[in-house]
């Protein structure tokens, strides 16, 4: 049997080129040459092969073959042949599963014979895709197919075809080469969504099969998000981040986000585990932006918040504004309290020798540790419970006479 087809297909595409060249036909039939009888077929999807026995006239320079138009239902010429001693001849790009009716004329340079006998031939109808196939749902990022091989060793690659959950056009989204071939990931989906897929299969001559049935899967939807998140603002050198742990069953780290404006681009700072964090800042009064997000084992990373929380270091206390008078004896060096002041230093210049004096809880400080006829300079620093300082306060001048 293969023996056979191979000795009736190998010629086709030898009489198949014959026939591409352009042959005036004579339109004058003569009953003298010789009609072609025995016209055998052999169809597949979208072709028919023909094969008939050689004539013997020499009359007959080639043959032109004639498909039935079914709207007008006249015969109209198809191919010229232009070799008396072809035999075989393939008509293509046909439509699977529909009857055809031809026939075959042999030719001469002065006339065509009579018409023949008609031979009808059927497409055999398209395959049907792969007879299994399963989309796995809750991948992270992915959604993955996959379906038992076609059966059918024509099969040379399978199309897979996508479209949204509420959408009815599908789209061309990749070609599995090799029947045997049975998995595809598609990557190129968002978390959380639904996909629908179909997959044809498609023989060595190009021809795609049927489609299989819709298959849908629900990619894995990103973690929840963040909520009720805080930030000091009344730490030394520091913010204390603080936040409420969202319902995660696969929970892997939090990371933590920072800018120095709410406009600007934040930068990833830190990843932990904990629901709290501190973010060290060598500055006072220094602002930060903050947002944070919740990463699960797989990687997928919540959505960050809109708005975003704002944190700030404990500014230094305010600078005292000091008064000085000399009562004949010594030096009164006077403030009002500054909030946040756990003591002062007093710092002194002039006389030849420069001091400084700490650890005052009052609001003033008297110098009797002077000199006549010198000039005194007095500036005072606040400095609160954690350490911080002050920027110097005014200056005040005494001349000692």
């Amino acid at each position: 049997m293969k023996k056979l087809i191979r000795n009736f297909l190998i010629p086709l595409l030898v009489a198949f080129l014959a026939g591409c060249a352009s042959t005036s036909v004579p339109t004058q039939q003569s009953a003298s040459l010789p009609v072609v009888t025995s016209l055998k077929t052999i169809s597949d999807m979208t072709q028919i092969g023909f094969e008939w026995l050689s004539v013997n006239d020499e009359k007959v320079i080639g043959y032109e073959l004639y498909r039935l138009d079914t709207k007008s239902q006249k015969f109209k010429s198809i191919a010229v042949i232009n070799d008396r001693f072809a035999t075989h001849y393939v008509d293509t790009d046909l439509k699977p599963e529909t009857t055809y009716t031809y026939q075959l004329r042999t030719f001469s340079e002065s006339a065509i014979s009579n018409p023949g006998e008609s031979v009808s031939a059927t497409t055999k109808p398209l395959l049907n895709s792969v007879p299994f196939a399963q989309a796995i749902a809750g991948l992270p990022n992915r959604v993955k197919l996959i379906w038992r091989p076609h059966p059918d060793a024509s099969v040379v690659s399978y199309v897979i075809k996508r479209a949204n959950a509420n959408d009815e056009k599908f789209s061309h989204v990749a070609t599995i080469d090799g029947r045997l071939n049975a998995e595809f990931i598609d990557t190129n989906v968002k978390p959380g969504k639904n996909y629908k897929y179909i997959i044809y299969v498609k023989t060595g001559s190009g021809v795609l099969s049927n489609p299989s049935e819709v298959i849908q899967a629900t990619t894995k939807k990103l973690p929840n998000p963040v909520t009720k998140i805080n930030a000091t603002q009344n730490e030394p050198k520091k913010i204390v981040l603080t936040w409420q742990a969202p319902q995660i069953d696969d929970f892997s780290h939090y990371n933590v986000y920072r800018a120095i404006s709410k406009f600007l681009p934040y930068t990833y700072v830190a990843k932990t585990s904990d629901t709290s964090f501190e973010d060290l800042i060598n500055s006072n009064g220094a602002t930060r932006y903050y947002k944070i997000t919740a990463v699960d084992i797989d990687g997928l990373e919540s959505l960050k918040q809109n708005e975003p929380v704002l944190g700030a270091t404990l500014a230094q206390p305010d600078a005292p504004q000091i008064s000085a008078n000399f009562d004949g004896s010594g030096i009164n060096v006077s403030w009002e309290r500054v909030n946040r002041a756990s003591y002062y230093s007093v710092f002194r210049s002039g006389g030849g020798d420069d001091k400084s004096f700490s650890n005052i809880t009052e609001t003033s400080f008297y110098d009797s540790d002077i000199t006549q006829n010198s000039t005194y300079k007095y500036r005072v620093v606040a400095v609160d419970e954690f350490g911080l300082s002050s920027d110097k306060s005014n200056s005040v001048e005494i001349a000692v006479k």
